[in-house]
Protein backbone atom coordinates (compact mmCIF):
# COMPACT_ATOMS: atom_id res chain seq x y z
CA UNK A 1 0.00 0.00 0.00
CA UNK A 2 1.32 3.44 -0.95
CA UNK A 3 2.29 5.76 1.86
CA UNK A 4 0.28 8.90 1.04
CA UNK A 5 0.37 11.77 3.49
CA UNK A 6 -1.51 15.06 3.21
CA UNK A 7 1.79 16.78 2.32
CA UNK A 8 2.41 14.52 -0.69
CA UNK A 9 -1.17 14.08 -1.81
CA UNK A 10 -2.34 16.38 -4.63
CA UNK A 11 -5.83 17.36 -5.58
CA UNK A 12 -5.56 16.22 -9.20
CA UNK A 13 -3.58 13.52 -10.94
CA UNK A 14 -0.45 14.92 -12.62
CA UNK A 15 -0.12 17.98 -10.40
CA UNK A 16 2.79 18.79 -8.17
CA UNK A 17 0.72 20.36 -5.43
CA UNK A 18 3.12 23.32 -5.28
CA UNK A 19 1.85 26.73 -4.31
CA UNK A 20 1.22 28.91 -7.35
CA UNK A 21 4.01 31.21 -8.52
CA UNK A 22 2.81 34.81 -8.23
CA UNK A 23 4.23 38.15 -9.30
CA UNK A 24 3.11 41.14 -7.22
CA UNK A 25 3.92 44.83 -7.29
CA UNK A 26 6.57 45.99 -4.83
CA UNK A 27 4.22 47.92 -2.52
CA UNK A 28 6.87 49.83 -0.55
CA UNK A 29 8.39 51.18 -3.76
CA UNK A 30 5.04 52.50 -4.99
CA UNK A 31 4.18 53.97 -1.59
CA UNK A 32 7.54 55.78 -1.35
CA UNK A 33 7.14 57.13 -4.87
CA UNK A 34 3.64 58.43 -4.10
CA UNK A 35 4.90 60.03 -0.89
CA UNK A 36 7.81 61.68 -2.73
CA UNK A 37 5.39 63.10 -5.32
CA UNK A 38 3.20 64.51 -2.55
CA UNK A 39 6.16 66.07 -0.73
CA UNK A 40 7.57 67.71 -3.85
CA UNK A 41 4.08 68.90 -4.84
CA UNK A 42 3.72 70.43 -1.37
CA UNK A 43 7.05 72.22 -1.79
CA UNK A 44 5.97 73.64 -5.14
CA UNK A 45 2.62 74.70 -3.63
CA UNK A 46 4.38 76.63 -0.86
CA UNK A 47 6.70 78.21 -3.41
CA UNK A 48 3.76 79.13 -5.67
CA UNK A 49 1.93 80.76 -2.74
CA UNK A 50 4.99 82.69 -1.56
CA UNK A 51 5.93 83.96 -5.01
CA UNK A 52 2.33 84.37 -6.20
CA UNK A 53 3.30 82.71 -9.48
CA UNK A 54 0.58 80.80 -11.36
CA UNK A 55 3.14 78.86 -13.45
CA UNK A 56 4.39 77.11 -10.32
CA UNK A 57 0.95 75.51 -9.90
CA UNK A 58 1.53 73.38 -13.03
CA UNK A 59 4.10 71.07 -11.37
CA UNK A 60 1.84 70.88 -8.31
CA UNK A 61 -1.02 69.54 -10.41
CA UNK A 62 1.25 67.19 -12.40
CA UNK A 63 2.81 65.75 -9.24
CA UNK A 64 -0.57 65.33 -7.54
CA UNK A 65 -1.87 63.41 -10.57
CA UNK A 66 1.30 61.28 -10.54
CA UNK A 67 0.80 60.57 -6.82
CA UNK A 68 -2.81 59.57 -7.50
CA UNK A 69 -1.82 57.18 -10.30
CA UNK A 70 0.97 55.62 -8.23
CA UNK A 71 -1.40 55.44 -5.25
CA UNK A 72 -3.74 53.28 -7.31
CA UNK A 73 -0.84 50.85 -7.73
CA UNK A 74 -0.42 50.74 -3.94
CA UNK A 75 -4.12 50.07 -3.43
CA UNK A 76 -4.07 47.30 -6.03
CA UNK A 77 -0.80 45.72 -4.87
CA UNK A 78 -2.38 42.73 -3.10
CA UNK A 79 -3.73 41.45 -6.41
CA UNK A 80 -1.08 39.53 -8.36
CA UNK A 81 -0.04 40.65 -11.84
CA UNK A 82 0.75 37.07 -12.91
CA UNK A 83 -0.01 33.59 -11.53
CA UNK A 84 1.43 30.30 -12.78
CA UNK A 85 0.38 26.93 -11.42
CA UNK A 86 0.28 23.30 -12.55
CA UNK A 87 -2.46 24.01 -15.10
CA UNK A 88 -1.27 27.19 -16.79
CA UNK A 89 -1.00 30.93 -16.29
CA UNK A 90 -3.33 33.78 -15.47
CA UNK A 91 -2.33 37.39 -15.90
CA UNK A 92 -3.80 40.85 -15.68
CA UNK A 93 -4.86 42.35 -18.99
CA UNK A 94 -6.13 45.86 -18.36
CA UNK A 95 -9.00 45.55 -15.88
CA UNK A 96 -9.58 41.85 -16.55
CA UNK A 97 -7.72 38.55 -16.52
CA UNK A 98 -6.43 36.26 -19.25
CA UNK A 99 -5.85 32.58 -18.58
CA UNK A 100 -4.12 29.99 -20.75
CA UNK A 101 -3.44 26.32 -20.08
CA UNK A 102 0.16 25.23 -20.58
CA UNK A 103 -0.91 23.21 -23.63
CA UNK A 104 -2.66 26.26 -25.13
CA UNK A 105 0.44 28.48 -25.22
CA UNK A 106 2.55 28.85 -28.31
CA UNK A 107 5.41 30.28 -26.26
CA UNK A 108 6.26 31.60 -22.82
CA UNK A 109 9.58 33.21 -21.98
CA UNK A 110 11.23 35.74 -19.72
CA UNK A 111 12.72 38.58 -21.72
CA UNK A 112 15.77 40.19 -20.13
CA UNK A 113 16.19 43.92 -19.71
CA UNK A 114 16.94 45.57 -23.04
CA UNK A 115 17.93 49.23 -22.86
CA UNK A 116 15.04 51.12 -21.30
CA UNK A 117 12.67 48.15 -21.34
CA UNK A 118 12.29 46.28 -18.05
CA UNK A 119 12.36 42.47 -18.00
CA UNK A 120 9.00 40.86 -18.70
CA UNK A 121 7.28 37.49 -18.83
CA UNK A 122 5.94 37.16 -22.36
CA UNK A 123 3.12 34.74 -23.24
CA UNK A 124 2.09 34.18 -26.86
CA UNK A 125 -1.37 32.81 -27.65
CA UNK A 126 -1.72 29.64 -29.74
CA UNK A 127 -2.57 31.55 -32.93
CA UNK A 128 0.27 34.04 -32.35
CA UNK A 129 -2.05 37.02 -32.61
CA UNK A 130 -2.13 37.91 -28.93
CA UNK A 131 0.95 38.64 -26.84
CA UNK A 132 0.51 39.13 -23.11
CA UNK A 133 3.22 40.47 -20.83
CA UNK A 134 3.81 40.92 -17.12
CA UNK A 135 6.69 42.86 -15.57
CA UNK A 136 9.41 41.29 -13.43
CA UNK A 137 12.40 42.87 -11.77
CA UNK A 138 12.83 45.97 -9.63
CA UNK A 139 9.17 47.05 -9.58
CA UNK A 140 7.90 43.58 -8.64
CA UNK A 141 8.57 40.98 -5.97
CA UNK A 142 10.24 38.59 -8.46
CA UNK A 143 13.54 38.78 -10.35
CA UNK A 144 13.85 37.71 -13.99
CA UNK A 145 16.08 34.76 -13.00
CA UNK A 146 13.57 33.52 -10.41
CA UNK A 147 10.74 33.82 -12.95
CA UNK A 148 12.68 31.69 -15.45
CA UNK A 149 13.26 28.95 -12.88
CA UNK A 150 9.68 28.93 -11.61
CA UNK A 151 8.13 28.89 -15.09
CA UNK A 152 10.46 26.13 -16.31
CA UNK A 153 9.60 24.01 -13.29
CA UNK A 154 5.85 24.38 -13.84
CA UNK A 155 5.79 24.13 -17.60
CA UNK A 156 8.24 21.22 -17.78
CA UNK A 157 5.98 18.17 -17.91
CA UNK A 158 2.74 19.94 -18.73
CA UNK A 159 3.90 21.62 -21.94
CA UNK A 160 4.92 18.63 -23.97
Amino acid sequence: MDDVTPETQTSEPGTTGEAPFEIHRRTVLYALLALACLLVAGGFAVLALERDDAVLWVPVVVLLVAALVVGLGVRDSRTPLFVADDYGVRMRDGQGWVGLLWSEMAEIRVERREGRHDPRVKVVSPDGRQIYTAPVGFTTTVSAAEAEVQLARRRGAAAY
